[in-house]
Parts: C-alpha cells; structure tokens; sequence
C-alpha cells in the first residue's frame, strides 16, 4: 500500500504549511480541523469544524463511521461549574449530527487556543478502514451528561485499542469526588483498565498514557496534582512504564481535575528507546519511557527541553530529540506520521507571535507533505520555564506500506 496525501479543502488553513491527513496503510492520521468563521457562536463553529473534519476523510475514501480516537479542543472564557458543562452540552449537540453511531473513543478538552487563528473549537483524530474493528463499552463505566453515540473505547485488528478520555464521573454524567484528586485518578484508571480487560487486555500493553490535569492559575499547585496523578499511574506498572503526555488545562467537566487516555497495543514486543544521553530528557525521572517502539510503529512520550531557554531553542531541542529517537530505530522524519505540539504562551491574548515560531522551527525538521500537525495552546506544562512539548506517532518505513 502507497502512503497518500491530501490537503483539506478549509478556507482558514490555505497557507497551513502541512498536510491535513496522512494515510498509512489502513490507518488516516487527520490534523486539527478548524471552523472558518471564527466570530460565529460556538453551535455554528462546531458545524464548521466537524463539517471539515468528515470531508477530509470522505477525501480519502473513509467516512465518520471509521473514526476511532476523535480529540475535540474548545476555548470557554467565562468561568467553571455548571456554565461550562452546558456550553459542552451545547457544542455536544452540534457534534452529534456528525459523529457516527457508534462513534468514537473521545476526548474532549478545554485549551487556550490553536493556530492558525482564534477559533472556539477545533478538532482532530484516527481513523481505520479495515473491518475487524470492536466498540468497546464495558459495563463497569461512566456517562456522558447526555444522551451520545460516542465510546469508550475501540479494539481494532484485535490488536490496537484506542481508549477515549477517561473521568471520574457516575452514569449521569455527574463528577464523583469533586476537586478530589487521589480519588479521582483512581477511579480514572479503574475505568481504562475494563475497557483494557474488555478488549482481552491489561496493563502492560499499555504504550502511551496523556493526562489533561486542572491549572487554576498556580503552578506550584498544578505541579503538586500532576505529581500525585503520575504517582498513581505508576502504581499500576510496577515493570516498564508508557510513554507519559501530561499538560494542563482550564477547568475540565464540572468539578473534575483531571482525564486521562490511552493507546495500548495486544502482544507487541514493546522496546524502549534511549538514545545516548537520552536519560538527561526525562521529565519525571527515569521511570516513564521517552518512547517505545511496538512492531514498526513508535510513539513519543513528551518530549520537551525546558531550563529557561526560548521558545525557538525548546522546540529546535525537542525536535533534535525526536530526530534522535527516530535514528535509534533505523527511522527518520520521513516516517513521522502525526506529532501534536503543545505550547504554553505567556502573553495573556491570541500569541500569534509564538505560533509563527513554532511553524518556521517545525518546517526547519519536517520533510514536505510528510507529517500532519497539530498545535495547541494550553493553560500550563509541567516543568519550570517550559514553553513547548511534542509527542506524536512515527511508522517505520512507511512509504513502503
């Protein structure tokens, strides 16, 4: 099978340096799809946003029905509670009269913004054209607030298993231990590991773990709640750890702290990879992986290189890093099939400025119409003085699939 790419026909993006879906194999890697009107109110930039999003994959002979991980980003500028939750509910609404049923394994989160411009919502995702796929919805599980046909997870080839965005919630909807965050990350994993047993899984397939945690403005706070989080998906690998994808948020669903995804792969030889000096990049200590190489596939963790350095000079390093990982493997940037690239702004507006760095330093690594992109700002990152982290998927030689 050929690798083929397509540029999404959304009017916002028509200097976008980088493709907007990469298809290996069977598998459709889509960037962060964007409304085109971004003064509309949240319903019609939903419309927008998911409208491309189910374009782009019909280019590509797909559809809604074979999304698997849908990833949906949106801005809300008031405040927390209940407000939030409805403004969800309303965007939700809207996100219904695209997605399939069954739909996705989801995540959805509250950032400070994306690039190119200043839009409320944008979205991104997996799809899988194969047939041997698997809704996985195992019984012991939360719910949705209201009523959706999204899942919690997918189980495809009987091998990868997408699991959407996990939470401490009750089958309303409703938060369970409110602002409560031991028992919160509890329940959280609780709830990944029966969509893991459900999938004829368990822990130690797991490859790669994000967590969304809550940043209300302090980040000696914020730091001291990834800690305990981290502490508590350790437990649960007393061997070889995941790659871990930890940034912060705003205030997530009412009342709750954290939510935590995941990619596991069943009976993969799974292979850590270090390049030299590689122990020197870990942001939590030697305990999670940087990266892991299943089959031919390797994803990254976070990879970030923070210390007071600039923006420019935190990306240019982590890319170096990525381009090091991808060299231990016989790999190249060639084969990078997606990276998610997630920036923290100290400029309190739209930081366009900062943006436009991060795409003339990502054209500087990427090879042309190779790597889909996507950008985010969010509220916070886990290190002091960082301003960027990168973490993505590579398939080795994946112009020969």
């Amino acid at each position: 099978m050929s690798v083929k790419m397509s540029l999404a026909p959304n009017p916002t993006l028509t200097v976008w340096p980088f493709p907007h879906v990469r298809r290996i194999g069977d598998t459709l890697y889509v960037g962060l799809q964007l409304p085109t009107d971004d003064d509309a109110d949240i319903e019609t930039q939903t419309h927008e946003s998911f409208g491309a999003l189910a374009n782009i994959l019909e280019s590509e002979g797909s559809s809604m029905q074979d999304l698997m991980k849908l990833h949906t980003y949106y801005v809300y500028e008031g405040e927390g509670g209940r407000d939030v939750t409805e403004y969800w509910e309303r965007m939700t609404d809207v996100r219904m009269q695209y997605i399939a049923d069954p739909g996705p394994a989801a995540t959805a989160l509250r950032i400070k913004g994306v690039y190119p411009s200043t839009p409320l919502i944008a979205c991104d995702g997996i799809a899988e054209l194969g047939e041997n796929k698997k809704r996985i919805m195992p019984d012991h599980a939360w719910d949705w607030s209201m009523k959706t046909t999204l899942s919690q997870g997918w189980l495809v080839n009987d091998e990868k298993i997408y699991v959407g965005g996990q939470l401490s919630a009750d089958r309303t909807g409703a938060a369970l231990n409110i602002d409560d965050v031991i028992p919160q990350a509890q329940l959280t994993l609780d709830y990944i590991h029966h969509v893991l047993l459900d999938s004829g899984s368990d822990w130690h397939d797991v490859v790669s773990i994000k967590i969304a945690y809550q940043y209300k403005g302090d980040e000696a706070i914020s730091r001291e709640l990834l800690a305990k989080i981290e502490a508590e998906v350790k437990s649960h690998f007393p061997n070889a750890k995941p790659v871990l994808i930890p940034f912060g948020v705003n205030l997530l669903y009412e009342g709750l702290v954290l939510e935590i995804d995941a990619i596991a792969i069943k009976g993969g030889e799974k292979k850590a990879i270090q390049p030299q000096g590689s122990i020197n990049w870990k942001p939590h200590g030697d305990e999670f992986e940087l990266a892991y190489q299943v089959n031919n596939e390797v994803y990254l963790g976070g990879i970030s290189a923070p210390g007071g350095a600039s923006l420019e000079a935190q990306l240019e390093t982590s890319m170096s890093r990525i381009g090091e990982i991808l060299n231990e493997v016989g790999s190249n940037f060639n084969d990078l099939a997606k990276i998610n690239v997630y920036v923290y702004s100290t400029q309190d507006k739209y930081a366009a400025g900062d943006m436009q760095t991060v795409i003339r330093v990502l054209q500087e690594f990427l090879s042309e119409n190779q790597t889909v992109v996507s950008i985010v700002r969010v509220a916070t990152l886990p290190r002091d003085g960082q301003r960027v982290q990168v973490d993505g998927v590579a398939v080795i030689n994946a112009s020969n699939l």
